[in-house]
């Protein structure tokens, strides 16, 4: 009896131990959630420039302290969407053929991570749409979405050599792809909300498959 209820305690402890980062990072996920949310809010409201870190904290309810654990600026606090996109882009290179042409299946990853906001009236899209809206009127959310970019683009290119480590990619090869599909991606975002701010009917995912047919016609004028 008493070997079992150790066994049985043990066992308890060991799960408890194994749901605890799940736990956390459900927490971290949450928090930083209403962080963003919080920045999104203020910088409709006032614009970026007005809106400070101390505001930001105190609408979300935390301290500064705790504000710069999860954002490095007050820019960055309204990018989670994107980084969430392209988290959902490096996590589909899994799917990617390694045999195929790399820019063909790196178009096909950013596609079926572009579903996500096939409804306009989803909440993954809503979000999206209110960062790119700010991205049209605020520089320094701009910039700082520029820099941003390009550590990403990095990330990828990193990602994409590992999974085509084949004689049919080199490295310029590499780098075109991830410079023309994340250059497609931000073109596509920018026309869907264009267009939805004037009123017309736009989904993403089918204007991403455009904006590749436009790629295709000048690749194939040169």
């Amino acid at each position: 009896m008493t070997a079992s209820a150790g066994e049985a305690a043990d066992r308890t402890t060991t799960s408890a131990a194994m749901a605890a980062p799940g736990l956390r990072e459900r927490r971290r996920r949450q928090t930083m959630a209403e962080i963003s949310e919080a920045a999104l809010t203020l910088f409709e409201e006032r614009g970026l420039e007005a809106a400070t870190v101390d505001d930001i904290a105190e609408a979300a309810g935390i301290s500064q302290r705790t504000f710069f654990r999860y954002f490095a600026a007050k820019e960055d606090a309204a990018l989670p969407a994107h980084r969430e996109f392209e988290d959902a882009v490096e996590a589909g290179l899994g799917q990617a053929d390694p045999e195929a042409d790399p820019c063909e299946e790196l178009g096909k990853v950013y596609g079926r991570a572009l579903q996500a906001f096939a409804d306009n009236a989803s909440a993954a899209s809503q979000r999206m749409l209110r960062v790119s809206r700010l991205l049209r009127r605020e520089p320094l959310l701009r910039a700082a979405l520029v820099r941003h970019s390009a550590a990403r683009n990095a990330r990828l290119f990193q990602a994409l050599a590992a999974k085509f480590a084949g004689p049919q990619a080199d490295d310029l090869q590499l780098r075109v792809a991830v410079e023309l599909c994340t250059g497609l991606a931000r073109a596509a975002f920018d026309t869907w909300t264009e267009r939805l701010e004037a009123g017309r009917p736009a989904r993403l995912p089918e204007i991403f498959v455009d904006a590749q047919d436009a790629a295709q016609r000048v690749r194939t004028a040169f």
